[in-house]
């Protein structure tokens, strides 16, 4: 994960993120996560959010307002905080991941890529065997 909070944080933005380097990057972060015991039990709320913004935003990209993303940090901080141990260091990093994500979301354009980025890490995250529970 450390390599792709790297690469974000050298992004302008994410809308520019080429979708070849983010799917396998997503695929590395979903089997990271899972052989690391990762449930989508622990990131489910910031996956919920995420999911709301982005209906409460479908077909009204002009009004899109990043303060929501920007609203996600604290969530992420709240996940990774509950945890003890190795799942603390571990969700501290996705957290650090998805940071360096939302900062890089100014409008509708970013925030497509950032669903784009959250929906392949998941999907390779389930690909991978991890778990829904």
């Amino acid at each position: 994960m450390r390599e792709a909070i790297q690469h974000i944080g050298g992004l302008d933005g994410l809308a520019g993120w080429e979708a070849r380097d983010l799917v396998e990057r997503a695929n590395g972060i979903g089997l990271e996560l899972k052989n690391k015991s990762v449930t989508t039990r622990h990131i489910r709320t910031f996956l919920d959010e995420v999911n709301r913004i982005e209906a409460e935003f479908k077909g009204k990209e002009a009004d899109f307002d990043n303060s929501r993303v920007t609203m996600l940090k604290p969530q992420l901080a709240y996940a990774a905080g509950r945890e003890r141990g190795e799942e603390r260091r571990v969700l501290t990093e996705f957290a650090e991941l998805y940071f360096a994500a939302i900062g890089k979301v100014e409008d509708a354009r970013d925030f497509k890529r950032f669903m784009d980025f959250t929906q392949a890490v998941v999907a390779y995250h389930r690909f991978h065997g991890g778990s829904n529970r």
